[in-house]
């Protein structure tokens, strides 16, 4: 067996109600005692930032962080006690930090320690990891980190095996998710779920029926019958996404889809085709996001769209829809004139002439993404340039027909923010 060597830094703990694993930190030791957890929250792509919109512009501000400790008195504007030590995260490696209400000397150090308000302006400065160990401190720092709005635009992940616990007598037993209904998480990311994992969830989470406002589905074996039942009890769910789901059909979103959803995502399931993209014209008339990776959808299916929908869709994404043609292209922009984001991404059989189509009709797009469509080339560049003013994200990625010369053409786009060429071996 090994000993650590003198001086390594011990390995993080997991808080209990949080949902992150907290990467290591060298220069910091967390608080002792913080007990060690199952669930984690996954952060999504684009975090926000933890900094305050309020705070944001407050340069008096000094800005903490687990690497450099701050006076919670500096931090509040008044004058730390003499000979007051500083209260938060200490760096001293090896050294070990006291909970707040058995911090040594006098009692206004430790009211300053618990002190709410200045509470509520420091743990802004902190990810979401680091509030997940804070979380763990005492009492009163949790009732501070446990309001909602620390934990706006987070998606907790559970996995099937983190929804039970296991009794002695080999029972399963639902976790308790209060913890999150206190932070109030108004989305969820389930993976490898079941019909009967998901009514189970709608029964234990407080806010299921209303509260939450979007639901995610991974690699689940969700059913026709487990999609009906979910968004028949989940009356507030208005963004959906199901990934990787193949069990259940076309027939399915039929019977389950609802009005009041705005946003769908629907990627990797086998059994989407035409026919779905039907439904979801016909039963989501508010419908302002779709996203699609699917292989067997045709330009059929890209004329369903109905007026309605062409005056409130503002994004469309079909990823991998390698059926779609010039023709599909001729539909979509009939039917979603007011498209602002536009990603033909992998449709391989679109060329330069379904390009001109989308310039000269889309005129509102300031994201457009042609990554791996390897017909386009530097005449759709051409297009690009001469009608869509308002571009500021343009995606060629494995656009391997593209030259120097349709970069040329993009040089008179001043709109234009983010270019990606990666993988365009001509340029």
């Amino acid at each position: 067996m090994s000993n650590p060597r003198n001086g390594d830094t011990k390995p993080p703990c997991l808080p209990r109600n949080g949902l992150v694993k907290i990467p290591t930190q060298p220069n910091a030791s967390i608080t002792k005692g913080t007990p060690a957890v199952k669930n984690r929250l996954c952060q999504p792509s684009s975090v926000p930032a933890i900094l305050s919109p309020a705070l944001a512009h407050r340069s008096d501000l000094p800005i903490p962080s687990l690497a450099s400790p701050l006076s919670l008195a500096a931090l509040a504007g008044v004058s730390s006690p003499p000979g007051a030590s500083l209260v938060g995260l200490n760096t001293s490696e090896g050294s070990e930090q006291p909970s707040p209400e058995r911090l040594p000397g006098s009692p206004s150090e430790r009211q300053l320690a618990v002190d709410e308000k200045i509470l509520n302006r420091l743990f802004w400065y902190f990810s979401a990891c680091e509030k997940c160990v804070l979380a763990q401190v005492c009492k009163a720092w949790r009732r501070v980190l446990y309001q909602p709005k620390f934990w706006v635009g987070l998606t907790p992940v559970l996995h099937t095996k983190e929804l039970y616990n296991i009794l002695p007598g080999g029972e399963k037993e639902f976790v308790s998710l209060q913890g999150f209904a206190v932070r109030g998480f108004e989305g969820f990311c389930l993976v490898g779920v079941s019909d009967l994992d998901i009514c189970e969830f709608i029964d234990n989470y407080p806010l299921s029926k209303k509260g939450v406002k979007s639901m995610s589905l991974k690699r689940s074996t969700i059913t026709d019958a487990g999609l009906e039942v979910m968004l028949e009890q989940m009356q507030g769910v208005v963004r959906l996404e199901l990934s990787g789901c193949n069990d259940f059909t076309e027939a399915g979103l039929w019977s389950s889809l609802n009005a009041r959803i705005t946003a769908l995502s629907v990627s990797d399931c086998i059994n989407v085709a035409d026919d779905a993209i039907a439904a979801i014209s016909q039963l989501l008339p508010n419908l302002t996001e779709l996203n699609l990776q699917a292989y067997h959808v045709t330009d059929t299916a890209l004329a369903y769209f109905t007026a309605k929908q062409g005056y409130t869709t503002h994004t469309l994404r079909l990823n991998s829809c390698w059926e779609i043609t010039n023709h599909g292209v001729v539909n979509m922009v009939h039917s979603l004139p007011n498209l602002s984001v536009l990603s033909l991404s992998g449709c391989s059989k679109v060329t330069d002439d379904g390009v001109e189509l989308v310039a000269e009709n889309l005129r509102k797009l300031r994201s457009l993404d042609l990554s791996w469509c390897p017909r386009i080339t530097d005449m759709a560049l051409e297009y690009i340039a001469c009608d869509l003013h308002k571009l500021e994200e343009l995606v060629l990625d494995r656009c391997v027909r593209i030259t120097d010369t349709g970069l040329s053409y993009l040089s008179t786009m001043s709109s234009l923010r983010s270019l990606y060429l990666r993988w365009c071996c001509q340029v």
